[in-house]
């Protein structure tokens, strides 16, 4: 029953709201680089924030989006920052009612599990967000399990089929910093700072921030998109990369 009343609803939605939210994604060596932070961390507590957020999009609308507090501690640390310490993070998340089609990349984050950060400030002292929020939080924090990676999973690479490590160099990394048993591995993560050495001695971009309050604006065309809402980026006009669509 379940199935059909969902078969029901894709039938009954506009092909042009179907088709497929450009994602933005960052090959490993620019997540070195660009980020302030990036570790392997372990997630230590999940709260609500208070913190919402209008994001626009055509499949979005009645969705209340609001950041989550989540506290990460350092296991393996690769560029700015120490083990054992605790980093301030917020992902987002959302609640409203009905499914929701190609909604923002989020972590879902739980207590216990190890990700790899790649992190940028925001506004707040010493909290940060993934390098690619709000759009797609888990374009810069992946959750390391790799039996997710693998169960009924197939990845391609020059149109032949290969292992999900060999598909591209930050599936590599993601692969090597935990054991099938999901625990961390340490001599994964000293290859990772061996590796991108050069790239983890660039300092961030002073002026990279991730804004955690957006608005919508739109042009005479009905053309919709979001802007920053928080700070002097958002007097200045600043227009962040995020969907432009009609509702």
């Amino acid at each position: 029953m379940k199935s059909f009343i969902l078969l029901c609803l894709l039938l009954v939605i506009p092909a042009r709201l179907c088709e497929a939210r450009a994602v933005r994604t960052l090959e490993m060596r620019a997540l070195m680089e660009e980020s302030a932070l990036v570790f392997v961390g372990t997630i230590k507590s999940v709260k609500p924030s208070g913190i919402t957020t209008e994001l626009t999009y055509p499949t979005w609308k009645g969705a209340v989006f609001e950041w989550l507090k989540v506290e990460v501690e350092v296991v393996e640390p690769i560029k700015g920052t120490r083990k054992g310490a605790l980093v301030h993070t917020l992902m987002l998340s959302t609640r409203g009612e009905g499914p929701m089609f190609n909604p923002p990349g989020m972590v879902d984050p739980k207590v216990g599990q190890h990700h790899l950060l790649c992190l940028l400030p925001t506004r707040f002292e010493e909290v940060y967000a993934s390098i690619t929020a709000p759009f797609d939080d888990d374009q810069g924090i992946f959750l390391l399990d790799r039996k997710s990676w693998t169960d009924g999973a197939t990845y391609y690479k020059d149109n032949r089929e290969v292992a999900f490590y060999e598909q591209n160099d930050l599936n590599a990394v993601l692969w090597s910093l935990v054991d099938a048993k999901g625990r961390v591995i340490p001599e994964g993560a000293e290859a990772v700072r061996k590796k991108y050495k050069l790239e983890i001695t660039k300092l961030a971009p002073k002026d990279a921030v991730i804004h955690l309050k957006w608005k919508k604006e739109e042009s005479t065309g009905g053309w919709q998109w979001n802007v920053p809402d928080d700070g002097e980026d958002a007097k200045e006009g600043k227009k962040p990369a995020g969907p432009v669509t009609k509702p």
